[in-house]
């Protein structure tokens, strides 16, 4: 009997799911090249590249998602396929929670952030949409591509210009706890952001198998938090956070709200989020929503959520894919499909405005 409780509080030891950190670990020449040479021949082409390293940001964040993770090919998070993705929104897919950069690459410029070294220059615009000087960055030069780190990149220090610089020891550094204190400590390398992050970037999806997005309600705080995601997203697109016209009280709104608590108007039609009646991957109202999430106080991952205040905080990410999507304006639906009193499962707005 002694030995069978031995085995059983084993087993359950090694049934506990581990820890799983996003710092790389494997074989170092996985991703590094002393010389990037090998019986005479190049180990890359293209080579060597800062770091050591096999490839940049974009060479080595290419390929197809296929969740096979006992490879190094695929336990790194691609954001560029060279093949078009499988994407359906409320359905199957193989992009991430960033979406891809896929179609930007091939040519529409909408569907994507024109990356320099993924994408061309966007043909008609010069200076990020909607940017202002109030979210920390103080200025954009007309004409400058976004970059992957960096300065005039998303993931990274802003204060370092090079994207190898501004990410540096990111990938080896301990995140067990994501406080935004370091690049490395901060939710997928965005400098001073807080959240949890899947261990698959949302690779495998569900109501509880999802990213945790932190937020806060500017109508509770008066303030918009800098650890927040959608603060990170107001750093380029600052105008269309802001509170003089978003999300403040003022009515009628002249943009769509951000870092608003839908329990606010939870007795409304946003309390029938995330509408189960229209779309098939969730059952009941409350139900957290992957392909149209929300975010909370806490930056957790919630399964259900319009249980208690600051828990359906709306995103810049409840509605756009942060890569890029198959849509216009990196939307993670076709907007073009929705039509006022005719609801589809083909248009995400209705997961929130469940009565239009």
């Amino acid at each position: 009997m002694k030995r069978l409780k031995v085995l059983t509080v084993a087993l359950a030891i090694l049934l506990v799911p581990a820890l799983v950190q996003a710092r790389v670990s494997g074989p170092c020449a996985d991703c590094h090249t002393m010389h990037n040479s090998q019986g005479g021949a190049d180990v890359v082409a293209g080579g060597p590249f800062k770091a050591l390293t096999k490839g940049g940001c974009v060479q080595c964040h290419t390929g197809t998602n296929t969740g096979n993770s006992t490879t190094i090919y695929n336990s790194i998070p691609y954001v560029l396929d060279t093949t078009a993705p499988t994407y359906n929104f409320d359905g199957s897919k193989n992009t991430l929670a960033g979406g891809n950069f896929y179609w930007v690459q091939n040519g529409n410029d909408a569907a994507g952030h024109n990356v320099a070294g993924v994408a061309n220059a966007d043909a008609s615009l010069s200076t990020p949409p909607g940017f202002v000087t109030t979210y920390g960055r103080s200025s954009w030069p007309s004409g400058q591509q976004v970059t992957c780190a960096g300065t005039y990149g998303c993931h990274g220090d802003p204060s370092k210009a090079d994207d190898f610089a501004a990410i540096s020891g990111a990938h080896h550094a301990d995140d067990s706890v994501i406080d935004g204190s370091t690049v490395g400590k901060s939710f997928r390398f965005l400098l001073g952001i807080k959240g949890t992050e899947d261990s698959d970037w949302e690779y495998t999806v569900s109501s509880s198998d999802h990213n945790g997005y932190y937020a806060v309600d500017y109508q509770t705080t008066g303030t918009v938090d800098t650890a927040s995601i959608n603060y990170l997203c107001a750093e380029c697109h600052g105008n269309f956070h802001s509170q003089s016209s978003v999300g403040s009280g003022s009515s009628p709104w002249l943009r769509h709200p951000t870092d608003f608590d839908m329990n606010s108007v939870s007795t409304k039609e946003y309390g029938n989020y995330p509408n189960p009646t229209l779309f098939t991957s969730v059952s009941t109202t409350g139900e957290y929503f992957p392909d149209v999430p929300v975010g909370n106080t806490a930056g957790a991952v919630k399964s259900t959520v319009l249980q208690a205040a600051g828990d359906a905080i709306v995103l810049c990410i409840s509605c756009h894919r942060a890569h890029g999507s198959p849509y216009a304006d990196l939307l993670r639906w076709d907007y073009s499909t929705c039509t006022a009193s005719t609801q589809n499962a083909q248009c995400g707005c209705f997961a929130c405005h469940t009565s239009k």
